[in-house]
């Protein structure tokens, strides 16, 4: 039996300007958190991970199939790593990458990359070696993971057992999530040569993949480790609003596509934190530097369609306050780290088809470093405290989650979608064949199943607008 847990969640924004330089700060806190912001490097195509090397050269990826180098303030015009064989549809290409926690003796460099074969969408993750500014020697330590368009994931960290944890969404199948025989919707572990851990929870079940962490999830993006009590979190993007953070245990079951929100029920985990409307929660990092005190083991969080920075503050997972930082000031948010100097480094992500907003300069890799309250013009805050809310959402609003970055707001089409506009239906015009769709998604065309994500109510509501919108 499933039940609905409520709990009220009120955000307050005081709304401000663009501005280079800004205070973010807390109701009543006379310490306050104060930037100034430097562009590192413009003009690039969703960088999707930064990392840095022990000498303080940052790199990055992005998402078209390039490893960028950046070093003493320059970006190196050529890429350290060109992967010929990725494939950049819609949210796939190359994602995530890690740094071995020993690699000043192994110099080794791990990256996550979709690649298609057998006219398939797939995920491996290889580990490299870094010599001379090149990566080589490509070791595959998985692959054939199944991926689709969307929900790819793919997150990687190292954790403090020198293990690599690696997310994957459940590529637009949500059942994927639950059924232990696949790679989908869970978070993975592996030795750093690929082996796998003895000790994974599944390493004794013969009718389940011995690499799964934990499972039940959707399309987690962010990964990160408290420093102090070693526990692990993640972020995960829900269907219609509903995003995640999760403390993310061995062998746990996180409920979707069966539970999602807040509900619950016996033997999977509600999340510690849940975000409806959608804030597209994307990396995650706990700040462990010395340039921001006040933010000193505060989580904080990337996000895409909030187009901020989230910070949490929390003692032992009881969160305590919550703040949003440069809302909508640089669009949407991908990579967010702390640099080897205690700054924090973040990408955008507004050149994302189909989400994909302005013009060049695209993307970007920014620094954030310390400033002074007398430097700062702007404001904004957030009330701290740490419940949530479910929001009644009419069949406009689930049109515009659900289908609009696609098919259009008023299902004109876009580049990649053709117009359904005076009734072009190529799987069905009428209402069932509507809810079909909806129901079960049209995968190999680029179209998520959003069974589960939804009632049956809100279902029909959705066919209903979609039908009213074609006759308009």
């Amino acid at each position: 039996m499933i039940k609905l847990k409520y709990i009220a969640f009120s955000v307050f924004i005081v709304a401000f300007a663009y501005a280079t330089s800004f205070t973010a700060k807390q109701d009543k806190d006379e310490s306050g958190v104060f930037f100034k912001i430097d562009t590192l490097a413009s003009n690039l195509n969703v960088p999707w991970q930064i990392t840095f090397l022990p000498d303080r050269t940052m790199l990055f990826t992005e998402r078209s199939g390039q490893v960028r180098l950046y070093r003493n303030g320059k970006l190196s015009e050529k890429p350290i790593l060109i992967v010929n064989d990725i494939k950049a549809e819609i949210k796939t290409g190359l994602l995530g990458m890690v740094v071995h926690p020993a690699f000043n003796k192994n110099h080794f460099i791990y990256i996550a990359h979709n690649y298609g074969e057998n006219n398939r969408l797939w995920l491996r993750v290889v580990r490299y070696e870094f010599k001379s500014d090149t990566l080589i020697h490509p070791k595959t330590l998985i692959e054939q993971i199944p991926a689709a368009r969307n929900h790819t994931g793919c997150r990687l960290i190292f954790g403090p057992d020198q293990k690599l944890y690696i997310s994957t969404g459940d590529a637009d199948q949500p059942t994927l999530a639950q059924d232990l025989k696949t790679y989908n919707g869970k978070i993975l572990r592996l030795n750093d040569d690929g082996s796998i851990p003895t000790d994974n929870p599944f390493i004794k079940n013969d009718t389940a993949h011995h690499e799964i962490w934990s499972y039940g999830h959707r399309n987690p993006q962010g990964l990160a480790f408290e420093p102090v009590t070693k526990l692990f979190y993640a972020t995960e993007h829900g269907p219609t609003g509903g995003d995640e953070v999760n403390v993310i245990k061995k062998g746990a079951n996180y409920g979707w596509p069966v539970i999602h929100h807040q509900e619950t029920t016996a033997g999977m985990i509600t999340p510690l934190l849940e975000y409806t409307p959608s804030i597209g929660p994307s990396e995650a990092v706990f700040y462990h530097g010395k340039a921001f005190p006040q933010l000193s083991n505060n989580l904080l969080v990337a996000c895409l369609r909030g187009e901020s920075i989230l910070r949490i503050e929390m003692k032992e997972s009881k969160v305590l306050k919550q703040e949003v930082l440069l809302k909508k000031q640089y669009g949407r948010i991908r990579s967010l780290v702390v640099g080897p100097d205690g700054y924090l480094y973040m990408s955008t992500s507004n050149f994302d088809l189909p989400e994909s907003k302005g013009k060049r300069p695209y993307d970007m890799i920014l620094r954030l470093r310390p400033s002074t309250k007398e430097n700062n013009q702007m404001a904004q805050t957030i009330s701290s405290n740490n419940q949530t809310s479910k929001m009644e959402t009419g069949s406009a609003e689930i049109f515009k989650q659900l289908c609009a970055s696609c098919h259009g707001d008023k299902l004109q089409g876009t580049e990649r979608v053709y117009s359904l506009m005076g009734g072009k239906f190529k799987h069905g015009a009428d209402k069932q064949s509507i809810i079909n769709n909806i129901n079960n998604g049209i995968i190999d065309k680029g179209m998520p199943a959003w069974n589960g994500s939804i009632s049956k109510k809100d279902m029909e509501s959705l066919a209903d607008y979609i039908l009213k919108q074609v006759k308009e």
